[in-house]
């Protein structure tokens, strides 16, 4: 499978910057409209286990390549073993950013 290094590489990030801007939209369109608060935190958790899935599946893809690279010790082997950590790096920054969404009250 040909990708572009780059992207593969910044793929991991991804779903975390769109669960940051997702969870903290929606917090604010909960607070500003006056929503169910119940049910937005209910969908940000939807979103942060949708953002969990797209990193793990990222975290897969990229130890499946780094299986199939395991003979070669160039930039390709590299690249797979970045976006393994890049993942892990990506799951962690998710949990971080869907704690406040757990721990604190909506709209205070």
């Amino acid at each position: 499978m040909r990708r572009s290094r780059f992207g593969w590489i910044a793929a991991p990030m991804l779903p975390w910057a769109l669960h940051f801007v997702a969870i903290y939209s929606l917090q604010g369109l909960v607070c500003a409209r006056g929503w169910n608060q119940v049910g937005g935190v209910v969908g940000m958790l939807a979103l942060t286990v949708l953002a969990w899935g797209a990193t793990a599946w990222l975290g897969a893809l990229g130890r499946r390549a780094l299986a199939a690279a395991a003979d070669d010790p160039g930039a390709t082997r590299f690249a797979a073993r970045l976006v393994v950590w890049l993942s892990l790096l990506s799951a962690v920054a998710i949990l971080f950013t869907a704690l406040p969404v757990v721990l604190l009250a909506p709209c205070e």
